[in-house]
C-alpha cells in the first residue's frame, strides 16, 4: 500500500514538473533575465508575422532533423509554443524522445499571448539571427 502511494506521488510530481508554463511566469522570468529557451515551432512566415522576444524558430516539421540547432544541454528548460498548442505538444514529444528532460508547453500558446495583448516581435522577410536556417 505504501509503495503504491509513493509511486502515485512520484507520478504526480512528474506530471506537475511537465505542467505548462503560465504566461505570467514566462514574462516574469524574461524580465528577470532568467527565461528558459523559448522555441517557436510555427512556420517561418508565422514567426515573422509576430513572435515572442528571444524565441528560436524551428518549424515542428523540421524539428526531428534539426533539434541539435537548439545548442543547449538536454537538461536545460525549454518552453515550446505554436498557435494553439497542438504543434507544440508534438514538438515536446520529439524533444523528449531525443533526451531533453525539461520540455514544457506555454499555456495557451500564441493564442493566449495575443489575447493578453503582450508584445510581439515582427520580422522582415529577411532571416533573423533567431531564425535557424
Amino acid at each position: 500500500m505504501l509503495t503504491a502511494f509513493v509511486c502515485m506521488t512520484c507520478v504526480q510530481m512528474a506530471v506537475a514538473a511537465d505542467a505548462p508554463v503560465a504566461i505570467t511566469t514566462l514574462v516574469q522570468a524574461q524580465r528577470a533575465g532568467e527565461a528558459p529557451l523559448l522555441l517557436d515551432v510555427r512556420h517561418s512566415d508565422e514567426y515573422r508575422d509576430g513572435h515572442i522576444a528571444d524565441a528560436l524558430n524551428i518549424p515542428v516539421e523540421q524539428l526531428a532533423e534539426r533539434y541539435t540547432a537548439l545548442g543547449v544541454p538536454r537538461d536545460r528548460e525549454i518552453v515550446v509554443y505554436c498557435v494553439s498548442g497542438r504543434r507544440a505538444a508534438h514538438a515536446q514529444e520529439i524533444l523528449q524522445a531525443q533526451g531533453y528532460s525539461h520540455v514544457r508547453l506555454l499555456e495557451g500558446s500564441m493564442n493566449a499571448w495575443r489575447q493578453q495583448r503582450l508584445p510581439l516581435v515582427r520580422e522582415s522577410a529577411e532571416p533573423s539571427p533567431q531564425t535557424v536556417p
